[in-house]
């Protein structure tokens, strides 16, 4: 057969140096559908000759991984569909509530103070303004702040039985899609195991689906199980990362990184370092004995001023969301193994 009859989405290529996203493309764009990536830097470690990690950098995407994750994305939503239509009930899906409203409200707010309009009145609105955002605002450091601060409000994707849930509550908020399953990692999500299983009933045929071995109340029960487990890997994944990292600055200290403010507190806030993409908390009074401070309740603000006879080489600062100021990147002496920032002063 010719090329173009079998593959009629297909472009043709001429240099090996034309981007992934060219060669072949996607049968449809999820984020055309109103889609969004809230994605928080991923970092990767290199490990030296005694196991400790050596090297610590920004894991890279490319084209490529995009164009790998489009596929997924269209492969599990097709599958969900498929198991909606012939197995019914039996169908295990993966549902995303909505953010709480009141937390991207606060967020919306805190962005239009800075000139940064964001509508978060539904997943749609939501991409569109971070993909206009990316075009508009020239600090991509800004927006990895207003990318932390987004995610907060978000609620945890969960899987359940289609049978024991209604039809608006099997949607999925950040696909923006009435529906989605996991279905292309069997090798390391046992959810996705499941969704095979179903998959194969509905290719065998009613009859199959009518002889699955569980109620929807056995599938749901499955799917709550799956729920627990991914969520205590993920705190655990999350947990070693930070572990990683610490044990890292433990012997490579950052002397001045610039970190962005995206939280307040009456004696700390919590700041974004986008170089580590770390989030953390500062805690002003108890590892700060050489700082003033006083926070402003109204105005949601620190200001900070050198104790006398302090060498910090500033007179004072004040702090707010949004705020750049220089840090110092640590481990923790004591205590649980954690990042520890130091204030360094104010940026720039």
């Amino acid at each position: 057969h010719d090329r173009r009859t079998m593959y009629p989405d297909a472009a043709p290529v001429h240099a090996s140096s034309v981007p992934a996203t060219y060669i072949f493309r996607p049968l449809t764009n999820i984020c055309r559908n109103g889609a969004f990536n809230l994605h928080a830097t991923k970092l990767t470690f290199r490990l030296g000759p005694e196991g400790q990690p050596a090297v610590c950098q920004p894991y890279p995407m490319k084209d490529s991984n995009r164009l790998v994750e489009e596929y997924m994305l269209l492969a599990n939503f097709l599958v969900a569909k498929r198991l909606l239509t012939h197995a019914g009930g039996l169908a295990l899906i993966r549902h995303h509530p909505p953010p709480l409203a009141e937390g991207m409200d606060d967020v919306a707010a805190l962005a239009e103070a800075h000139g940064l309009r964001v509508d978060t009145s539904s997943s749609t609105t939501l991409q569109e303004s971070l993909a206009r955002l990316e075009v508009e605002c020239p600090d991509p450091e800004m927006l990895q702040a207003l990318t932390a601060l987004l995610t907060a409000p978000m609620k945890a994707a969960e899987y359940a039985a289609a049978g024991m849930t209604g039809e608006e509550d099997r949607r999925h908020f950040a696909l923006n899609i009435p529906y989605y399953t996991h279905f292309t990692s069997p090798i390391r999500r046992y959810a996705d195991v499941v969704v095979h299983r179903l998959l194969q009933a509905t290719v065998d045929g009613a009859g199959a689906v009518a002889r699955y071995p569980k109620t929807e109340d056995g599938v749901h029960k499955d799917a709550l199980h799956c729920n627990q487990k991914r969520m205590t890997a993920k705190t655990a994944q999350e947990r070693s990362d930070r572990v990683y990292l610490s044990v890292y600055l433990r012997s490579h200290p950052r002397a001045s990184e610039v970190a962005i403010v995206i939280g307040m507190g009456k004696e700390s806030f919590n700041v974004l370092v986008p170089s580590i993409g770390v989030v953390q908390r500062v805690q002003v009074g108890r590892d700060h004995p050489h700082l003033r401070y006083r926070f402003l309740e109204r105005e949601k603000r620190m200001c900070l001023t050198p104790q006398p006879g302090s060498d910090c080489g500033w007179e004072g600062m004040d702090v707010v969301v949004f705020a750049r100021i220089l840090v110092s990147c640590h481990c923790t002496e004591s205590g649980p193994v954690d990042v520890l920032l130091k204030i360094v002063g104010p940026c720039g």
